[in-house]
């Protein structure tokens, strides 16, 4: 009896595998059809899993990302606020966040942006933290605003320095700041 119920449940995992990379083309559908078919068809799953399949990023992620963020800010001889995910982070341009990401361009199109505090929203780039540091060397207003998110599923790191007009970010290009967030974003 234990040797057949153990081959169905192999039967049973296997055909759950399959229908996941038959649909791997649409990355949306198939993170929802997984955590849909993991409630429905494995009971057994650890709260750990559960928990990494519905959400991108958590608090422990975000402390890690703080902790990072506090060692790493003095070695570029900036400091930098963060956005605590209730008060405003108004930056030296006049611009707040969470509110402001409405306004923000990603490398030129609107839209795309916005605050999605599980890694997972409406957005092409879901945001889950953001960090700022206002410069006080002229020309002033000046600030580098970065924001932490994930795009298609992928964690990513955007930065803002504009100084006037509209505000726009790019992908940075500081690798130390984006593999330490991929690292951290991975666990």
């Amino acid at each position: 009896m234990e040797v057949l119920a153990i081959a169905s449940l192999g039967v049973a995992l296997t055909g759950c595998g399959n229908q996941s990379t038959q649909s791997s083309s649409n990355t949306t559908k198939t993170n929802s059809e997984a955590s849909t078919n993991q409630n429905t068809t494995n009971n057994n799953t650890s709260s750990s899993e559960s928990h990494h399949d519905s959400s991108l990023w958590n608090n422990q992620k975000d402390e890690q990302l703080a902790s990072f963020m506090q060692k790493w800010g003095p070695t570029m001889h900036q400091s930098y606020e963060q956005y605590d995910g209730q008060n405003e982070l108004k930056v030296s341009t006049g611009i707040t966040y969470p509110d402001g990401l409405s306004k923000e361009l990603v490398e030129g199109q609107s839209g795309l942006i916005g605050w999605a505090p599980s890694g997972k929203g409406d957005y092409e780039y879901n945001v889950v933290a953001i960090y700022n540091h206002d410069g006080t060397e002229p020309p002033l207003p000046n600030r580098i605003t970065y924001f932490f998110a994930f795009h298609n599923g992928k964690p990513v790191v955007l930065v803002d320095q504009s100084n006037n007009g509209d505000p726009d970010c790019h992908p940075t290009t500081n690798t130390d700041l984006e593999s330490n967030f991929e690292r951290i974003a991975n666990q």
